[in-house]
């Protein structure tokens, strides 16, 4: 029977192994040094070698003569666990075998010692797979196992490995394998295989099985059926992809913003039964191989290329440059994350193309600052119509210019300020605009004046305020009449301040009743939908129902209390199902959630006692009446 190359090819020494170096210096180390672990996480994509070091492990821990930690593969130990005439390493699939009772058998398994080996070894492929009661019925053996087991967990997922399981087990992670390495190891299989490869077609196979060596072996295994020369025509034939320059004619489409013509590629492609997917995973691959070519220094990081492909990344790259190249593994990304949803495939890919076609959105927002910048000269040009002095406080020389034609208000505004700046001012406030223009001029003429203007400046502009209901106040500039609008200003928020006390319900939750809270009483403060909450417990509750038909109910204002006697009490207190549904009911009768509480009425020792002393008087007069008897008519 034909045994597929990566089974045929599966290492069988650590030294076979390709790309984890690290992890396996580390478990040789371990078992030269005997420093053998019991428990043992190996994660990371498919196609790493996870599988294969936990058997190369399992051979290496019980191999009769170990060579610098690896099997040696002679002795009838190696020779009996590949074989499979040894069953003392177990390999067990939890995808299958996920269940506790797996678990427990497996669990009831290691209480035997070995029958031939030194350790008794479990290797659960996939353990992300098994259940939460698996997981649970496996802690305490994986935490302390017999002396003779160890266990080697194996995961793609590890993120749905419980913390506790990672806390006890050493986590190693397999990183994806170099494309060099998977080149350099295919070629050394198809030379042993008797399979002419060529260089471009190793290289394609590498970058196709995206750093898991057994897709690579796969892809090869595929192309060896076909003819025993594999080339790069060869591998995209029977891989499912065709020659590259289709993605440069597509990436050249869009860059001439001829969406028609990308479309119709894409179209052509899939005529050819190209996957969409793959597809769109290689534009993105093709758009950041055009970035790294634009960017400097980045050309060293162009890999997995033919020669021919660099020199036209080198040639397009810069042409396209760096900003478009991101706009486009942006879209592509969120296109090839919308397929994984379960979108349509090639409308998602036509949809990212045809907006690639499309001019950026980013040259219209950067035109907008340039408008903004531009926009404050008219600015001042607009209010000059209906006043010009808000631009000619900023310089002194145009303040005085306006100052000039008005000299009838000089000898009117002398005798009442004493400093020359501060009538300046004042004769410029009633030949410019009646409010803006005096506290543009206020603000500004304490620049050249002394220390005392400032005091005098702050009444006009506090008293030109007035003119709009009053215009003969401005034909009086006396201080006097100055200093009045401050008194009448803080008088305005004075009505603000008034209604400060809002009436807020002292009682928000009494659905019934609009007086203070007080303690519920007695044919006082009844709680009317009593009967109501009774009647439907019948149907909800009958059991309840009989604690509470003879019952009655009291509203304090916040709570309803309930009387019905102590055993309800004792009942209720030890029943939360039985508190919620009568809330429920309350709540769907009354309208308003409330809380529910015992009614048990105070001062009850002294109606006791009053109710004693009547009978000891009674008793005085001769009558014979017990304390049942009052009770009874109580009652009724």
């Amino acid at each position: 029977m034909y045994r597929a190359l990566y089974r045929k090819w599966r290492p069988q020494r650590f030294e076979d192994v390709v790309g984890q170096r690290a992890i396996v210096t580390a478990l040789k180390n371990q078992i030269t040094a005997n420093r053998v672990g019991h428990a043992y996480l190996f994660t990371g994509v498919r196609g790493t070698g996870k599988t294969t070091c936990a058997k190369i492990f399992a051979k290496a821990v019980n191999c009769l003569h170990p060579v610098n930690g690896d099997p040696c593969g002679e002795c009838e130990i190696c020779k009996g666990i590949d074989n499979g005439s040894i069953l003392d390493v177990v390999e067990m699939d939890a995808a299958s075998n996920n269940g506790v009772d797996d678990i427990r058998d497996l669990r009831d398994e290691t209480a035997y010692t070995p029958s031939a080996c030194r350790y008794k070894v479990y290797i659960i492929d996939e353990v992300h797979m098994l259940s939460t009661a698996a997981f649970n019925a496996l802690l305490k053996t994986l935490e302390e196992p017999p002396a003779h087991v160890i266990f080697i967990l194996a995961t793609t997922e590890i993120q749905k490995v419980p913390a506790t399981i990672l806390s006890r087990c050493q986590r190693y992670d397999f990183t994806r394998i170099g494309p060099e390495d998977i080149a350099r190891r295919v070629e050394y299989i198809a030379g042993e295989e008797k399979l002419e490869l060529t260089p471009d077609g190793a290289e394609l196979i590498a970058r196709l099985a995206d750093g898991a060596l057994r897709d690579a072996l796969s892809i090869l295994d595929t192309c060896a059926g076909v003819t025993a020369k594999i080339d790069a025509d060869v591998v995209r034939r029977m891989a499912g992809v065709t020659d590259r320059s289709y993605l440069f004619h597509i990436s050249d489409a869009l860059e001439a913003q001829d969406g028609a013509t990308a479309l119709a590629e894409l179209a052509q492609l899939r005529q050819q039964s190209v996957d969409v997917k793959r597809l769109t995973e290689e534009l993105i691959a093709h758009y950041r191989a055009l970035m790294l070519a634009a960017l400097p220094g980045g050309q060293a990081l162009l890999s997995g290329v033919s020669p021919e492909e660099e020199a036209l990344y080198l040639e397009k790259g810069p042409q396209l440059g760096q900003r478009e190249a991101i706009r486009a593994i942006r879209t592509l990304g969120n296109a090839l994350e919308h397929m994984t949803r379960g979108s349509d495939q090639r409308i998602e890919l036509e949809l990212a193309l045809f907006s690639l076609s499309e001019p950026p959105l980013q040259p219209v927002y950067q035109a907008a600052p340039v408008q903004t910048a531009a926009a404050p000269a008219p600015r001042p040009a607009a209010p000059q119509p209906f006043a010009a002095a808000p631009v000619q406080p900023f310089a002194r020389a145009p303040a005085a210019e306006t100052a000039q034609p008005v000299p009838a208000a000089e000898p009117v505004v002398q005798p009442a300020a004493k400093a020359e700046p501060s009538q300046v001012q004042t004769q410029a406030a009633p030949a410019a605009a009646p409010v803006k223009e005096p506290s543009a001029q206020a603000e500004l003429a304490p620049a050249p004046a002394d220390d005392v203007p400032p005091m005098p400046e702050e009444p006009p502009l506090q008293a030109e305020a007035a003119p709009p209901w009053d215009e003969p106040a401005a034909q009086s500039p006396p201080s006097a009449e100055s200093a009045e609008p401050p008194a009448q200003l803080p008088q305005e928020p004075e009505p603000a301040a008034r209604p400060e006390p809002v009436p807020v319900p002292e009682n928000p939750a009494d659905p019934v009743l609009n007086k203070p809270r007080k303690v519920a009483q007695e044919g006082v403060n009844p709680f009317p939908y009593w009967e109501k909450v009774v009647q439907q417990l019948q149907e909800k509750d009958p059991m309840l129902y009989t604690y509470l038909r003879k019952s009655k109910a009291y509203f304090d204002g916040t709570r309803v209390l309930i009387d019905g006697g102590k055993t309800f009490r004792d009942f209720i207190r030890a029943n939360k199902d039985s508190q919620r549904l009568i809330k429920k009911l309350i709540k769907d009768v009354s309208g308003v959630a409330v809380p529910i509480g015992p009614y048990e009425p105070k001062n009850t020792a002294k109606h006791t006692s009053n109710a004693e002393q009547s009978l000891h008087a009674l008793e005085k007069l001769g009558l014979e009446v017990t304390i049942e008897d009052t009770e009874r008519k109580k009652k009724s």
